[in-house]
């Protein structure tokens, strides 16, 4: 059994690395414009902003300003499905594109990066050790 002073070592240690930003920059590339990005990428066809709302989890209110800045960034377009007007298709410009492209290429890098510096092998087993924490803890329950 673990004793005080090994939690309150490890629990000092956590705060201080903030594993949360470890992740900071593949979160990043993951969420919000960077989905979007990503997800038009993979369909190489123009989606519905509806799709991209039930694709990615996040309320259509949400998806309407994702795409408002991609399409002032001028990564995507959006235009009228031919067969329904009433609905919104939303596709890559080249430059959206090429910017999914570089986004994996630098992620890419990182990983090298990382495999280059940490090894293969202990990275295998910090995200085996990583997924046995998350399948062990839990949220606390805050009665408010």
């Amino acid at each position: 059994m673990a004793t005080p002073e090994q939690i309150a070592s490890i629990l000092s240690q956590l705060v201080a690395l903030h594993p949360a930003d470890c992740f900071k920059p593949i979160d990043a590339a993951n969420a919000g414009l960077g989905a979007v990005l990503r997800l038009l990428y993979l369909a190489d066809q123009p989606v519905t902003a509806g799709t991209i709302s039930e694709k990615l989890h996040v309320s259509t209110a949400r998806v309407a300003v994702l795409l408002k800045k991609l399409v002032a960034k001028g990564l995507v377009t959006k235009g009228r499905d031919p067969v329904d007007a009433r609905v919104t298709v939303v596709a890559l410009t080249p430059l959206g594109a090429q910017t999914v492209q570089d986004l994996a290429d630098h992620m890419h890098q990182q990983v090298g990066l990382l495999i280059d510096q940490i090894g293969e092998a202990r990275l295998l087993d910090f995200i085996r050790t990583a997924q046995e924490i998350k399948d062990l803890l839990t949220p606390p329950k805050l009665n408010l």
